[in-house]
């Protein structure tokens, strides 16, 4: 009252006359800013030159606003409506305070005369920016303006409001009486106090913007945008414009909440959109800019080291600068607050003490009313806090890092592909339980395994952007513990600083518990680098694993692998709960030590305003806190090596001067990461570079090259296998390293193909200067429609695109399909032949806007009518007219012809370059065409079968047009297509009413999580003693916080009189014991064992439950994705695998246990606490339990069900992130060579943002469910506070105890609600574990009674009525098939596109099972025997090779099988090695790799060409010997002359053989005792056969040649 306390009224008014000037001096300032503030539209720094064009600039104006308002001029007309609102309070505040200062005039005090003039200003100038704010224009401009009316109106009626609490009784009579005014004055301040009230309630409710729209298309891919059909006109999160009052609240986030509750399952569409900030665009263009222009090279006296991980932590500061400002801030301000709750309880709990009678109550009425105050107050700067620290600083962290490291990809040197494995990656290398092994090597800086690249994306970065939920405890727990010191020292005196004292000596062994804690999750992180490398390795190995039967193996590896990472898990989990035990028990110590000096040294008595108030200390959030910034930096350490690891010369964009193609003087290596050593990764570099310390002698390199390409023209680059002819062409895109020399190339801009986007340039204007596209020699496809991977982005011209399909020969293909072009592309081609995957990939180039095209041994994978079509339609066509064709090529004979330029490559050196004319003159192309028709190239006229065509030589069934694959559609057999395609009868494109998907969406649970998901976890944790144990724990964890705080009422009670006193040892000595056995309860809580035997023989409880359950659910779900019907990995993508292996695994590793444990701990707390508190309350304690508990119940199940929904949509949402991680690794090079960078970047950040949105709302429903338990809490305390107050049974004792529970009860039901709702959350992993763990497996291993261990012995082959089809639904692909091979046969298998001969090739194997008819191997029905005992006695060389990272050995002896003389003498047969053994030189380069067992082979051997891979994998068959062997186009990427070598070895090693072969090239099967099952003299001397077409149409000097290979006149 103003009238009792001129002195607080002056003291308010002066506070809030200062406030006001600051505020009028901020927006004075602010002014001249106003143009800043919106939101940038360039990036800052010199990536904003002009000058300097950024490809990587993907963000448009459109990305960076909010969205467009949504009915504005309502908003407009109720804001204006509110203003003259406020002007009208305003300006009676102003009056009233007016006249309240005529009357202090009269009283001639100039206390009281300052204190009424300063009111009026203030309110004067709160009328001031009431009148502007009618004005507003802009929202900005509102928004500033209400957010600074909400503050000042807001504060003045707390201050003046809390004047009205204060008990009058505080003064004196004699003051009274001497201050006394009249009664009107007092009306008149109450009146204004109203009115701050009405006014401080109209501004905060008022709107700070208006609904905004935004479309659904800027911000989600395609497919996901099209698929919303809910979406809501304002489909913008609230936050954008909600009120003070609704932000406080997180109302804005009802919507949501409700939604959840009342959908069945929410999809992306329900949600509204992020806010233009937290956008993908925005965040990845603001990190950007802040790491090109923000350097950290120096920190006071310390020096920063590139790849210490500080430098990316000052970078994520200063680009969230704002947000940790305003974090920092509130942390501050809530550490102050922190202890306010026990300061008004300390004065509640000593007012009792001191008036137990209640004779004046308003002192406990005033401290009742501060303990709710204070409370909420705490609780609403929380939520802002964790708001932030969720909501904004995780997931924009999370954008961050994903995105700049998605960028950083796009342009690092793809050392990923050409190196080798780490040395702690080498699959051979023996898995040891020793540390040491693994933190002696530094490989931290080695990212060559993909698998890596891919662990930083999505592990790494989320540890880092989980710490910003921790990081404000580092600034208010320090404040917190100044205060709680000299908040301790008022308690206890002296008696503080001993337990502090005491507390010092945990010091050191936190020091060492934080060294062990960084080094375990170093170790972690790169024993999961192992597992996901393997993991990712096996996945698209898969075919070749089963084809082998070497499921049981590799599943024995991985679990080795795992069994590591679990190892390094458990320590770091063990290391976590030491930590956290040693700072839970800090504050243990220290009251015990307190408690002690001050009851037994000091004698003093401890009351209850003692006991109760000294307990609460700011040491909580610190373990977990320093534990996670730990863990944090390790990842943070990774992902800035990351960041400094070399890049690719960065290229200009369009439109500069010509470049001419060429090497001068260069020699040029595979790419390494040369930048750690310090070498130069220019186009120029100096010779120094070439020294050994960058280029080891065994790393292949392309010495003293000189060449000049012609442009426009075709050049052919030939030379035999391993000789560097790919090597050459990747120097040309840029992609090698330049030792010596330069290399002079037109490369795409990254941004080529996004600038192309719907621009549809005239047919001459098609082709564009300086603009690259690259065919690899292995495939690279999205999965995506035949048709979107050969536009790539690009618009459809309708007759480019027809002529683009005829010449490369894809209309055959395409007719047979169902859904024509528009069928979809399993992940990685897999249900594409070899040679379909490399036509669609060569369609690609042709149809690109490219004029420079470089081809990979395009021809390879296609038989000879295909290859002779694609040369003279393709690339002699009028498409490729003006352009530059480099192409490498084992076709020598058809290729040389038409070439104006070739180059012979030979071990790195050139061996020939000039015209065709020399070519032919010079004798290089007798050691690289086939060896008989050297003299004569293949430009011989198709005689008689100018037009037929393999689909027209041989015979076509109607019928067999669908299903000849794993999946439906008929691609999956090998290429025999069209030799001159005809044109195009029909739309290729025209389809049913929509394609069919191959790939079809991942599903999503719905409801709550299901009971057998539960079962599952708790079988999986342990048996019956393990829950026993677990059980104990928990009910002694339950009843210890009842004791502890029942012993010190007992205790404190004794002070007063009220029980007998005992000496203060007895009571410390309790205490202590009780206190004692809480903490070791706690360590076995988290750390349960697995079982009552371990318990009783380990000495320390260091196997968990967790570890167990981790353990059982991963091999489950391993053994089921290794046996899964192959049908399954054919369509489903490798992302959504990896992310269960990944993300959800490490979510049950880390999370799910503890969430599992607390879940329960605090739940039993709970129940504890209520039983507690109305046995100790009365009936009405228990009444107003039962209500809240109602209350709760309800709230939390509305909760439970949105975050459920919100997690399982994270989930989801995040396997296309996964797969788009891997598609861009794994063809970075292509992405690169096409100028597709900036559109994969643009796309990713699509993905981001549908991932960001749910996990964004889950966090927003979390803050809306804990402010309002929050705030109800507080008030249930200050309802307890009161009811103490109201009942004098209650002593000052049994009140301390009951507010002391009652102020904990409330956080612990939140606590329990959360934490159940985060083991749901975290059980949502669980539940997609289990259903991958529960797919339909193939048939058994093993079948009794199994065949003899020499089974086959002969290698005889019947089969009998054959029908095969894919799916019962699906027709049949092979038709009563029957035929018989006789021991040692070798079959040649020939057949059109679609004729079933990768089927049948598939059936020996049981890939699918027969429908009718029976095979037969030496006597036995292969249907009746294990899959296991089938596949490991027979072997297939696959014409897509597959071989896994490690070393040579371990390639081709994968199980340790074979001596080394055993494997050099494989590695001789097929021509890999001399049949010498001379050593090369010392000091030579170039030298065979293959003479090394132990040299490295990188993740799938992308460091070998696919030729060697293919004779890798025939070495590993000759190893094998079986008596079975399915050749499938196992020498289509080698050259002639080798190819006729390795058929001599064929014919030599697998003399006593059965051989199926599937071929293209005939030469490999001409002399064949059959092909199609019939002997190929009868075939050729029959001319009527269509055995003898095939082979005349070949050309008169091949045809002639294969007749006498066949051994016909």
């Amino acid at each position: 009252m103003s009238s009792n306390f001129p002195s607080q009224q002056l003291l308010i008014a002066v506070v809030l006359a200062g406030i006001g000037l600051l505020s009028f001096a901020f927006r004075g300032l602010s002014a001249s800013e106003r143009g800043k503030i919106a939101l940038p539209l360039t990036l800052d720094g010199p990536l904003a030159s002009e000058s300097q064009h950024d490809p990587f600039d993907v963000t448009s104006p459109e990305d960076i606003i909010d969205g467009e308002p949504v009915d504005e001029a309502s908003f407009w007309v109720n804001t204006k409506f509110r203003g003259v609102l406020l002007v009208i309070v305003f300006a009676v505040i102003v009056f009233l305070q007016t006249v309240s200062l005529g009357f202090s005039i009269s009283s001639l005090s100039p206390t009281v005369i300052a204190t009424h003039l300063l009111h009026v200003l203030f309110s004067i100038y709160l009328a001031v920016l009431a009148v502007q704010s009618i004005g507003n224009s802009t929202t900005h401009s509102h928004r500033r303006r209400t957010i600074h009316l909400s503050a000042l109106t807001a504060l003045a009626f707390v201050l003046l409001g809390s004047t009205a609490l204060s008990p009058s009784n505080r003064v004196s009579n004699s003051t009274l009486a001497e201050n006394s005014q009249p009664l009107f004055v007092q009306v008149i301040w109450y009146v204004v106090l109203g009115l701050y009230a009405s006014s401080t309630f109209v501004v905060i409710t008022t709107p700070l913007g208006p609904a905004l729209n935004f479309p659904v298309s800027h911000i989600y891919s395609e497919k996901t945008a099209a698929a919303i059909t809910n979406q809501t006109i304002d489909n913008v999160s609230g936050v954008t414009g909600a009120s003070v009052w609704d932000l406080l609240l997180f109302s804005y986030t009802t919507k949501v909440v409700m939604l959840g509750n009342t959908a069945e399952s929410l999809d992306i569409g329900d949600l509204p959109i992020v806010p233009g900030t937290m956008r993908a665009t925005y965040l990845f263009r603001s990190m950007r800019s802040t790491l090109s222009t923000t350097r950290l090279r120096r920190f006071l006296l310390w020096s920063i080291r590139p790849g210490s991980g500080w430098e990316l932590a000052y970078r994520l500061a200063r680009v969230n600068r704002a947000a940790f400002a305003i974090q920092m801030t509130l942390a501050s301000i809530g550490a102050v607050l922190y202890y306010a709750p026990s300061f008004f309880l300390q004065q509640l709990v000593n007012y009792l003490e001191m008036d137990p009678e209640r004779h004046d109550r308003s002192w406990g009425w005033f401290y009742s009313f501060g303990m709710f105050a204070g409370t909420a107050c705490s609780h609403l700067i929380n939520g802002q806090i964790w708001s932030l620290s969720t909501t904004t600083l995780q997931v924009g962290i999370r954008v961050q890092l994903n995105s700049i490291l998605f960028a950083k990809t796009l342009v690092r040197k793809d050392v990923a592909s050409s190196s080798g494995p780490s040395e702690n990656k080498g699959m051979e290398k023996r898995i040891t339980d020793t540390v040491s092994e693994i933190t002696e090597k530094d490989d931290e800086g080695d990212f060559s395994s993909k698998a890596q690249v891919m662990t930083l994306m999505t592990t790494d970065v989320d540890r880092v952007s989980e710490f910003s939920l921790h990081i404000f405890t580092l600034v208010d727990a320090p404040i917190e513990i100044i205060i709680g010191t000299i908040y301790l020292y008022k308690l206890l005196g002296s008696s503080a600083f001993v337990g502090l004292a005491v507390t010092c000596l945990f010091f050191p062994l936190n020091h060492f518990v934080g060294k062990v804690v960084v080094g375990a999750q170093d170790n972690l992180m790169k024993a999961r680098d192992e597992r996901v490398g393997l993991m990712n390795e096996i996945l698209g190995a898969i075919r070749m694993l089963k084809f082998m039967a070497w499921e049981r193996n590799f599943e024995k590896r991985m679990l080795d692998l795992r069994e590591k990472e679990l190892k390094f898990q458990r320590l770091s989990y063990i290391m976590e709960v030491l930590w956290n035990g040693i700072w839970n028990a800090s504050p243990i110590v220290l009251t015990l030590v307190a408690f002690f000096h001050f009851a037994v040294i000091k004698n003093e008595t401890l009351t209850p305003s003692v006991a109760f108030t000294s307990l609460k200390f700011a040491l909580n959030g610190l373990p977990e806190t320093l534990t996670n910034m730990l863990q944090s930096f390790v990842s943070l350490r990774r992902i800035e090596r990351y960041l400094h690891v070399a890049e690719v010369t960065p290229v200009p964009p369009l439109g500069g001067n010509p470049s001419p193609i060429a090497f001068r003087g260069a020699s040029v290596a595979w790419p390494q990461d040369r930048a750690r050593s310090g070498a130069a990764t220019e186009g120029t570099v100096s010779r120094a570079s070439s020294t050994p310390n960058f280029t080891p002698k065994t790393k292949f390199m392309l010495i003293d090259l000189n060449i000049v390409f012609p442009k426009g023209e075709l050049s052919l680059i030939c030379g035999k296998l391993g000789s560097g002819k790919t090597l050459l062409l990747l120097a040309l895109l840029g992609e090698a390293d330049f030792l010596t020399g330069r290399v002079l190339c037109p490369k795409t801009p990254p941004d080529a193909i996004a600038s192309f986007a719907g621009v549809v340039p005239s047919p001459d204007e098609w082709v564009t200067d300086g603009v690259c596209a690259y065919v690899p020699q292995t495939a690279w496809l999205r999965n995506a429609s035949i048709k979107e991977n050969i536009l790539f982005n690009l618009p459809c011209i309708e007759e480019r695109y027809r002529r683009t399909l005829e010449v490369c020969a894809l209309v055959s293909d395409l007719k047979i399909l169902e859904d024509g072009d528009e069928s979809e592309i399993g992940e990685r081609g897999v249900n594409l032949s070899g040679g379909q995957k490399a036509r669609i990939s060569l369609a690609r180039a042709v149809y690109s806007r490219a004029s420079i095209l470089f081809l990979d041994d395009v021809l390879s994978a296609v038989d000879a009518h295909t290859a002779h079509h694609l040369y003279y339609e393709c690339l002699k066509g009028t498409l490729m007219q003006g352009r530059t064709v480099i192409l490498v090529s084992h076709h020598v004979q058809l290729c040389a012809p038409g070439a104006s330029y070739i180059v012979a490559l030979e071990n790195g050196r050139i061996l020939y370059e000039g015209d065709r004319q020399g070519f032919q003159s010079s004798g290089v192309i007798d050691n690289l065409a086939q060896s008989e028709a050297s003299e004569s190239l293949v430009r011989d006229e198709v005689e008689a079968v100018e037009d037929q065509t393999i689909e027209g030589i041989l015979p076509t069934e109607k019928d067999d047009t669908k299903g000849d694959g794993p999946s439906s559609i008929e691609m999956q057999s090998e290429d025999s297509s069209s030799g001159a395609e005809s044109p195009i009868d029909a739309e290729p494109s025209l389809k049913k009413e929509g394609p069919r998907k191959l790939v079809e969406e991942e599903s999503r649970a719905v409801g709550r999580i299901g009971r057998s998901v539960w079962e599952t976890y708790i079988r999986a944790c342990g048996g019956i003693p393990y829950w026993l144990v677990f059980s104990v724990l928990l009910l002694v964890a339950a009843a210890t916080p009842v004791a502890e705080n029942g012993w010190l009422s007992y205790w404190s009670g004794a002070s007063q009189g009220s029980r007998v006193p005992r000496s203060p040892m007895f009571y410390i000595g309790t205490y202590a014991a009780i206190t004692g056995i809480g903490s070791f309860k706690c360590y076995n809580v988290h750390t349960t064992i697995n079982s009552l035997e371990q318990a009783i023989s380990s000495p320390m409880l260091a196997v968990t439950g967790s570890i167990h359950a981790s353990t059982v659910l991963y091999k489950g779900l391993l053994e089921t994705i290794l046996f899964v019907n192959i049908r399954f990995h054919d369509t489903v993508s490798r992302g959504r695998l990896l992310n269960r292996f990944g993300k959800d695994f490490e979510g049950i590793d880390s999370n799910l246990s503890n969430y599992f444990g607390r879940s329960t701990m605090t739940g039993l707390s709970v129940m504890t606490t209520f039983i507690t508190l109305s046995i100790a309350g009365g009936p009405q304690f228990f009444l107003v339990i039962f209500v809240i508990g109602l209350l709760y119940w309800n709230v939390s199940k509305l909760y439970s069900q949105t975050c459920r929904d919100m997690r399982r949509l994270d989930s989801v949402t995040r396997s296309p992130l996964y797969s788009i991680y891997g598609e861009t690794i794994s063809g970075v090079t292509i992405i690169r060579a096409f100028g597709a960078s900036s559109k994969f970047l643009r796309d990713m950040l699509k993905c981001v943002d549908t991932n960001t949105n749910p996990y964004y709302w889950m966090w927003g429903v979390n803050r809306w469910l804990s402010i309002r338990f929050n705030l109800l809490s507080a008030v249930i305390v200050g309802l307890v506070a009161f009811v103490s107050i109201l009942t004098p049974t209650i002593d000052a004792a049994l009140a301390g105890f009951l507010l002391t529970f009652a102020s904990t009860a409330m956080n612990d039901i939140l606590t329990m609600v959360r934490r159940f709702v985060s083991l749901e959350q975290s059980m949502v992993a669980l539940e997609r574990v289990k259903e991958y763990s529960e797919l339909e497996r193939e048939p058994p291993e093993f079948v009794e009674p199994r065949p003899p261990p020499s089974w086959p012995s002969s290698g005889e082959i019947e089969c009998e009525n054959l029908v095969i089809r894919y799916a019962p639904e699906l027709p049949d692909v092979l038709h009563k098939l029957s035929f018989s091979v006789k021991p040692g046969e070798k079959v040649g298998i020939l057949g059109r596109t679609g004729s079933g001969k990768s089927t049948l090739a598939l059936s020996f194997f049981r890939f699918v099972e027969a429908t009718e008819g029976r095979i037969i191997i030496d006597g036995l029905d292969i249907s009746k025997i294990g899959l296991t005992d089938l596949r490991s006695k027979l072997t297939i060389i696959p014409q897509d090779p597959t071989i896994l990272s490690g070393t040579l050995r371990s390639t081709l002896d994968v199980f340790n099988e074979y001596q080394d003389a055993e494997i050099y003498e494989a590695l001789r047969r097929v021509h890999l090695i001399p049949p010498t053994d001379d050593e090369p030189e010392e000091g030579s380069v170039n030298t065979n790799v293959f003479r090394d067992l132990d040299s490295p082979v990188s993740e799938g051997g992308e460091n070998f060409s696919t030729g060697e891979k293919q004779l890798l994998c025939m070495a590993r068959a000759i190893l094998k010997r079986t008596k079975v062997l399915v050749m499938d186009e196992a020498t289509a990427s080698v050259d002639y002359a080798t190819d006729e070598l390795i058929g001599q070895t064929i014919r030599h090693e697998f003399s006593k053989s059965t051989i199926l072969a599937i071929a293209h090239r005939l030469r490999t099967v001409i002399d064949y005792n059959r092909s199609n099952l019939t002997a190929q003299a009868i075939l050729l001397s029959n001319s009527n056969s269509k055995f003898y077409s095939l082979c005349k149409a070949t050309g008169r000097n091949e045809f002639a040649v294969l007749k006498r290979m066949a051994g016909v006149p």
